[in-house]
């Protein structure tokens, strides 16, 4: 299938995927005069009441000239039709999931992500949306490009900037898990620890402190400074793991001390051999005499 606007043809190759609640169906695509070039992702908006709502993100007049992932948006046999660059390769996701990077490569990832964003230049809604292990691409010198598949589009007008930078901090955290659970590496610590708390009041603050503590970091990875934490974190980590079979075994050995003492300590008239005397019994006094 072809689609026809102006000058321009997009030829519809596969569907990617409907989104939307069924108003937008995604396809892959290429120019139609140029098969062999690049390749697009090609968004039909069914809804217009939808599309009304998109325009003002996804038209060339209404966005940064420096978001160069939009190519096209036009109205043609009665939808919205919006063209995004398309990204073919592994995906963030894919990548992390084989877990062979070494911190060397995922501090460049991290650097690469943030440039890109910040290269591109995108609406929020985007940015929100592109920030998914699964819409990130990376290339096998470690580029990063992104892919457009409007997985949230229902959220998309209520997008603040705190939101692109709460599910930025979900890709430190995640980018850095072994090296924050080791406690190996004090700057990422700090930086993990100030985006969570919400210490930066903008991206562009978080991708400067980022900035700040690269070179130290990669300096240190490749000096091989990076190490779990000293012998008496690791002590101290080991016993914690121990706590609760030493408390398991701790709590059998008073129970079991406490019964062996009150069967030594109380007195047992069938061992004893003078037995027990009992002078009253209730309100019942008892005169006896010895035998």
């Amino acid at each position: 299938m072809v689609i026809k606007f102006q000058d321009k043809q997009y030829e519809l190759i596969s569907k990617i995927k409907t989104m939307g609640s069924g108003n937008i169906e995604l396809y892959a695509a290429c120019d139609a005069t140029k098969r062999e070039g690049a390749r697009y992702t090609v968004a039909c908006v069914n809804d217009m009441e939808l599309a009304r709502k998109l325009v003002p993100v996804t038209t060339k007049n209404n966005t940064s000239c420096t978001f160069k992932d939009l190519y096209d948006s036009f109205n043609a046999d009665g939808r919205y039709y919006i063209v995004f660059s398309h990204a073919d390769g592994r995906s963030l996701q894919q990548a992390m999931d084989k877990g062979n990077y070494r911190l060397q490569e995922r501090l460049l990832l991290m650097k690469n992500i943030y440039a890109q964003i910040f290269l591109l230049n995108m609406p929020e809604c985007f940015l929100y949306e592109v920030l998914r292990k699964d819409n990130i691409v990376v290339d096998d010198d470690l580029g990063i490009r992104f892919n457009y598949y409007f997985t949230e589009v229902d959220y998309y007008w209520k997008v603040q900037e705190k939101d692109c930078m709460n599910r930025m901090t979900g890709l430190v955290y995640e980018l850095f898990a072994r090296e924050l659970e080791q406690k190996s590496s004090r700057e990422l610590m700090k930086y993990a620890r100030d985006m969570e708390e919400g210490r930066f009041a903008y991206l562009w603050d978080c991708y400067v402190a980022y900035d700040n503590i690269y070179e130290t970091v990669l300096t240190k990875s490749e000096q091989q400074e990076i190490k779990p934490g000293r012998i008496w974190w690791r002590a101290w980590e080991g016993m914690k793991k121990l706590f609760p079979t030493v408390r398991t075994v701790l709590a059998v050995a008073l129970i079991a001390s406490a019964a062996i003492y009150l069967l030594l300590t109380l007195p047992n008239p069938v061992l004893s051999d003078k037995g027990v005397t009992f002078n009253r019994i209730g309100t019942l006094e008892i005169n006896g005499r010895e035998g």
